[in-house]
């Protein structure tokens, strides 16, 4: 059985951000085809959109979208990854 890598909550808040940005040419966000694209159980999905709006990273209710602090974040995840990898490490 091959074991599954752990996300940490640095890796989950940008998949998350990400999924919404893709769902964002959506006129509404559907929170089980996050899920599914997540990857997540819906219980800990929502508690992850409960802290990502207390931080200001995503607004909305009906419809979900990232604040522009919520676009820099993804931004500034990419440029650390980028860093990592030209430094020969690597990160989940």
């Amino acid at each position: 059985m091959t074991k599954i890598s752990r996300r940490d909550r640095l890796k989950i808040y940008a998949d998350l951000l990400a999924v919404l940005n893709d769902e964002a040419s959506n006129d509404r966000t559907v929170l089980i085809r996050v899920q599914v694209r997540m990857n997540v159980p819906f219980d800990r999905l929502k508690k992850y959109i409960s802290e990502l709006k207390k931080l200001g990273l995503i607004e909305g209710d009906i419809s979900l979208r990232l604040t522009e602090k919520g676009k820099q974040y993804l931004r500034e995840y990419e440029k650390v990854l980028d860093f990592i990898k030209r430094m020969g490490l690597t990160y989940r």
